[in-house]
């Protein structure tokens, strides 16, 4: 069996986010996983690594990651910047054309990694994300290079709606198109995303997917809200992911509840 940790939404920086300090929160996460999870074959971060986009979050992202013994694998946000992100962490996986995207086997599954965030040029106040021709074609290229095997895919933002109308407005806009070619594919697809800051799970026409909460702050659960900054206070959490033959076994874990 593989196992893989992820975690979601670290939103990193100084300031405290509505009260609570996302550097602590996501030590706190980290912490615990390495405690009980050091036999996953590494950690995969699904992007809002920060929240206010500047060199020295990164750097202080870089400095808690120093010491983890696991290999890492980064994502974008809409939170995050690609070329300042680059400064900082020159070594992240690469896509074509600079896109920070990966591909690696899970066991019997092919994980692959998509960076959604839309731009350059980033538009203000704009967090929905969007996947220009280069970056469709990579996932297709990848998609068929896997033809043989499951597929995990990895998003920041969910390819299809949840039932948050405040969250749905800022999804991935071209999400179906990544759908339609998820279905075309002739294995097992699950699809693992973050943004929504909470534990979700169902199917985009037939392709089934998971979302995971924030290491940091949680949006409640309002099905009629329409503003996408309702954050509250509850449990942070992050994601062990079991890969066992043809099977994937998602779990949350609330690392603050646990025992």
């Amino acid at each position: 069996m593989t196992k893989l940790l992820v975690f979601a939404d670290l939103h990193i920086q100084n300031d405290p986010i509505i009260g609570l300090d996302p550097v602590a929160r996501f030590k706190a996460a980290l912490a615990h996983a390495l405690a009980n999870h050091m036999d996953a074959q590494g950690i995969v971060l699904m992007g809002d690594l920060v929240h206010g986009v500047t060199a020295v979050e990164y750097e202080i992202l870089k400095s808690i990651l120093a010491d983890v013994p696991l290999p890492i694998t980064y994502m974008m946000g809409n939170h995050d910047r690609r070329e300042v992100f680059l400064q900082v962490f020159a070594q992240a996986a690469l896509g074509s054309n600079g896109f920070v995207q990966s591909a690696f086997d899970l066991g019997e599954w092919r994980g692959l990694t998509l960076d959604t965030l839309d731009g350059p040029p980033y538009l203000d106040g704009v967090h929905s994300g969007r996947l220009c021709p280069n970056r469709l074609a990579w996932l297709a290229d990848q998609l068929d290079q896997a033809k043989d095997k499951p597929v995990v895919l990895f998003t920041h933002h969910p390819l299809g709606d949840i039932g948050f109308p405040k969250m749905d407005r800022i999804r991935l806009e071209n999400g179906k198109d990544v759908i339609d070619m998820l279905k075309a594919h002739p294995r097992p697809v699950h699809v693992l995303s973050g943004h929504v800051h909470r534990t979700v799970s169902g199917q985009w026409d037939g392709i089934s997917y998971t979302g995971f909460k924030s290491t940091c702050h949680q949006n409640p659960l309002n099905l009629r809200g329409q503003y996408a900054s309702m954050s509250v206070d509850q449990p942070g959490a992050y994601g062990v992911i079991l890969f066992d033959g043809p099977n994937i076994i998602v779990h949350s874990e609330d690392y603050a509840l646990a025992q």
